[in-house]
């Protein structure tokens, strides 16, 4: 299946499953863990930069309990939020009904998210597409709540699009860690090392910092750079300047094109129904390939196995 705004909420809870092609930076999870005592982490970047890669690592980290929410419009709402949140920590199967809160109850809603994870050992929560929910006051208000209530090693880490309304208002009510998209972005040695782990092909500096700087270091982009390289010997030297010719979305756009030339359906059928945007076997097979090359398609760790279609394939895919 696929994720749409009336997903259940097992996919909701559920990360994205561990995948042999993500490369992991260490200095990221450095970061985080040198953080460990600061209730609340926010980070913060556009589309593609690695936000949910990042969170599913810390997810899926060893020793460590941790709970995974994916938010949506429907989750602006504070009844809906805490029923959401406290469902996905305790891992039940439908969704309490909280309407008993009214919209100013802040406090009542705080203290069942804070009890729930104190009770369940959880010492991290994860709210990923925070942006649907960061014009939100009242969510906005529980979060910072929340947060304060939070006591070494528990963590509340949202990843989000756009900076949430108590990130504007410049509170400071909690101590924050902000992660960025400049501490997100590749850099020439992330390239280099990406390359040489997943696709086991050698990159020159020189090579690395063209990619980065036709990319803007933009995890997604890299990637697919990343796709044309793999399972090539390096000794078949790749021309990157002309692969990554004119720079911009033009260029992702025929990188995915060449991506495309190596899955089972014939090229001119993955551009149809990328375009069509049908849901039948035929896309879904498209798209599985797609998470098996981790080509922005991820599959949730659920029962479902539910594919996410990356906001830049559905983008691209309409200009190929």
């Amino acid at each position: 299946m696929f994720m749409t705004d009336e997903t259940p909420l097992q996919s909701k809870r559920a990360p994205a499953r561990p995948h042999g092609r993500v490369y992991h930076r260490a200095y990221l999870g450095n970061l985080l863990a040198s953080h460990f005592h600061v209730p609340l982490v926010v980070v913060e970047a556009p589309s593609g930069y690695g936000k949910t890669t990042l969170l599913s690592a810390v997810k899926h980290r060893p020793g460590g309990q941790a709970g995974w929410l994916t938010l949506d419009a429907a989750d602006a709402a504070l009844n809906a939020f805490t029923a959401h949140v406290c469902a996905a920590l305790y891992r039940l199967p439908i969704v309490p009904d909280y309407h008993v809160l009214e919209p100013g109850d802040i406090r009542p809603a705080a203290q069942l998210i804070v009890s729930g994870m104190r009770e369940l050992g959880i010492e991290i929560l994860i709210l990923d597409n925070f942006e649907s929910v960061a014009d939100a006051p009242a969510i906005n208000q529980l979060v910072e709540h929340v947060a304060a209530d939070l006591t070494p090693p528990m963590q509340l880490v949202i990843a989000t699009q756009r900076p949430p309304l108590f990130k504007r208002a410049a509170r400071g009510r909690v101590a924050r860690l902000d992660i960025t998209e400049a501490d997100l972005r590749f850099d020439a040695e992330d390239v280099v090392g990406y390359f040489a782990q997943v696709a086991r092909y050698d990159l020159s500096a020189d090579e690395a910092g063209l990619i980065v700087e036709r990319t803007n270091g933009q995890a997604a982009a890299v990637n697919l750079v990343l796709q044309i390289a793999y399972g090539l010997p390096s000794y078949l030297r790749m021309n990157f300047d002309a692969l990554l010719a004119p720079a911009g979305e033009s260029a992702l756009v025929s990188l995915l094109r060449e991506g495309l030339r190596r899955l089972a359906p014939p090229l001119e059928e993955s551009v149809r129904l990328l375009k069509s945007g049908e849901g039948g076997l035929s896309s879904r097979a498209l798209y599985r390939s797609l998470a098996d090359a981790n080509c922005l398609v991820h599959t949730l760790d659920d029962e479902d196995r539910t594919l996410v279609i990356h906001p830049l394939l559905q983008e691209l895919s309409s200009r190929l």
